[in-house]
């Protein structure tokens, strides 16, 4: 995996704003709020990032603010963070597809959605 500086083309501000009002696609904490979608942010990927790096905007999942801290900041064991991201960022890769093709969404969204597509592992 490659982190990358937070400033370069890795980043994506359209594609994050998705996940505004979204339902939770993390779904990793019992106490997950997710399905209101009031606290869902764009979650990134924590594997191969340090100080000054980030993960691609395009390594995001949809999360609430309980499943997101749980990912963040809890003492859970890698191994199930990992299971729980990967679990969440094929559900990620459905959902932007949705996207791309739906005629109701605005061509910023399906341009974000797209370029994500493009980005992500087959």
């Amino acid at each position: 995996m490659t982190a990358f500086p937070k400033n370069n083309n890795n980043r994506n501000p359209a594609l994050l704003e998705l996940a505004s009002g979204k339902e939770c696609l993390l779904l990793a904490s019992e106490g997950c709020c997710g399905r209101d979608g009031q606290t869902t942010v764009a979650c990134h990927q924590n594997e191969g990032k340090g100080m000054g790096l980030k993960q691609s905007d395009a390594k995001t999942v949809w999360g609430c603010w309980v499943c997101h801290s749980w990912y963040d900041q809890s003492g859970s064991p890698l191994a199930e963070k990992r299971r729980a991201f990967d679990a969440a960022y094929q559900r990620q890769l459905i959902e932007w597809r949705k996207i791309v093709d739906s005629y109701s969404e605005s061509p910023r969204s399906q341009k974000a959605a797209q370029w994500a597509l493009d980005r992500s592992e087959k």
